[in-house]
């Protein structure tokens, strides 16, 4: 567990590890720079804590990579809750199918008015079905990504991951200069290496709330855009269906990323990133926000509105 400033929700998650019908080995937890009572919490709750300056989500994860001894790591964000059943039904798996290099599973979100999406699995099961897979006992074997399955990316969440330690070590796990998208790039460079497994039950609950590293929507765009790059950049890292999901979808990614730059009020930036977004395949609204990136900034945020207003009324 990395925490920064988490003594909010970070017991709820501690707890939640401690009620584990199949108890966890060790439980490690990264003080990432807190100047909150985190750390203090971790301590009470049996803990290893580890203090470390401020780096961030991928350095706290890679940490405790470096200073785990068992052979499978369980990552949990200190916000996120698991199910009690969580480890042993994931260890079932990894026992049946030893091959197996990491296995996660279905999970629901909640924020504090309730949940808000039961199951990412049904959420996404028409691409889901579409998947080849082998199927076992409440679980899914996928020896060889789908390009169908385009939303792969919303079941690779580490707090409902667990995965060989040595697969890490070998594919150097997380990319320390991205601010959000860094698990969707370390376990689908993972699948390049080993079959990965799904296990069909909601084992997980994702917490959102302002503060997610995800809410933050300029770091998060570019960081989604550098992943997308990186994958195009390096296309023998990565499962061929993510390749073409990639080549597929960076013309989005790049309008996305301008068009939150252009909200930021860096307008030269985000003509830069929607002009090369145009110039991969042309789109209305990728014509809409350059129009707008010529605009005083002020002009150019209610265009931006105007723009996001229209798109979902028209559907376009």
């Amino acid at each position: 567990m990395s925490a920064y400033n988490s003594e909010a929700f970070i017991a709820e998650a501690l707890r939640s590890v401690h009620a584990q019908t199949l108890p966890v080995a060790e439980l490690i937890v990264i003080n990432d720079g807190s100047t909150d009572q985190s750390a203090r919490i971790a301590e009470s709750f049996g803990a290893r804590v580890i203090h470390q300056e401020n780096r961030g989500l991928s350095a706290s994860r890679n940490r405790c990579v470096r200073e785990a001894s068992q052979p499978w790591i369980a990552f949990i964000d200190a916000d996120d809750i698991w199910e009690p059943d969580k480890i042993e039904r994931q260890m079932e798996v990894l026992s049946t199918w030893p091959e197996v290099g990491f296995v996660c599973s279905d999970y629901l979100s909640f924020d504090e008015r309730g949940t808000l999406v039961r199951s990412w699995l049904e959420h996404f099961r028409k691409d889901y079905e579409a998947q080849p897979k082998r199927s076992v006992s409440g679980a899914a074997i996928i020896d060889r990504l789908d390009e169908q399955f385009t939303n792969i990316g919303y079941f690779l969440v580490p707090s409902n991951v667990i995965v060989s330690r040595e697969l890490l070590q070998t594919i150097a796990p997380f990319d320390e200069s991205f601010r959000s998208a860094e698990d969707f790039d370390c376990f689908l460079r993972a699948h390049v290496k080993r079959p990965m497994a799904i296990v069909e039950k909601v084992l997980m609950r994702r917490r959102e709330h302002a503060n997610n590293a995800s809410n933050r929507r300029t770091e998060a765009t570019l960081s989604c855009l550098a992943a997308t790059q990186k994958v195009l950049r390096r296309p023998a890292d990565y499962p061929p269906a993510v390749v073409a999901m990639c080549q597929k979808s960076l013309p989005d990614h790049l309008r996305f990323a301008g068009a939150q730059q252009l909200w930021a009020g860096n307008e030269r930036s985000a003509r830069k990133l929607l002009l090369e977004s145009a110039r991969l395949r042309f789109n209305v609204r990728t014509l809409a926000a350059l129009m707008a990136t010529l605009a005083p900034f002020r002009l150019g945020r209610e265009l931006m509105s105007a723009r996001y207003y229209i798109s979902r009324r028209l559907g376009f």
